[in-house]
């Protein structure tokens, strides 16, 4: 499987290329079922994330990257799965939902796609916040310097503490559950982004 092999073998290679710089990096560490949500600024993304983190990630990715055959075979490869963004994707949704409950690590963007002006993230879709509450998985937000992937710069980040969705739900109606664990998510990329901004 292409993922495991870059992981094994190419993760320290890419570390001295990219030169990662992660902020409260303890914050990656996690067992069991967890979702890893980022701010999207470019397409290599979640090569960042897989970076830095200790764990194996299952990523979703538009459906149109998946119409050919070769396609298919290779994003497979990279444990990623096709989502339609224009629908509730029912699917897509229950295998994610499936994978947190076996425990794995799933990583996700909630803007949906990348954002428009790169240094201003969009307005967060539910979708994240949603298969977390539904899932009962922790989520870890992490901020990606929008300059990360520019020539002559470093990968910079900031990861925030893990929000608990059950924790959230104490907080708030039911009605307003998904809602106000999105809420928190868009709070702690922006938290995070002050902080990596002065680091």
């Amino acid at each position: 499987m292409l993922y495991i092999f870059a992981k094994v073998f190419l993760k320290w290679i890419m570390a001295l290329v990219l030169r990662p710089f992660v902020l409260h990096r303890e914050n990656l560490r996690s067992k069991g079922k967890v979702i890893f949500v980022c701010n999207h600024v470019a397409m290599p993304d979640p090569i960042a994330i897989a970076l830095v983190s200790n764990r194996v990630i299952h990523f979703m990715a538009k459906a149109e990257l998946f119409e050919s055959r070769v396609s298919r075979l290779f994003y497979d490869s990279l444990l990623v799965f096709p989502v339609s963004p224009a629908s509730a994707d029912l699917k897509s949704i229950k295998k994610a939902i499936n994978l947190l409950n076996k425990g794995k690590a799933f990583g996700m963007f909630p803007e949906g796609h990348r954002s428009a002006t790169q240094f201003d993230m969009d307005i967060m879709h539910r979708g994240a916040a949603y298969i977390a509450t539904r899932a009962d998985a922790p989520i870890i937000p992490i901020y990606l310097d929008p300059h990360s992937w520019d020539k002559g710069h470093r990968i910079r980040m900031a990861v925030g503490e893990a929000i608990v969705p059950s924790k959230v739900r104490e907080q708030v109606t039911s009605m307003k559950y998904v809602n106000a664990v999105t809420d928190r998510i868009a709070d702690a990329f922006n938290s995070l982004r002050e902080e990596l901004g002065s680091a």
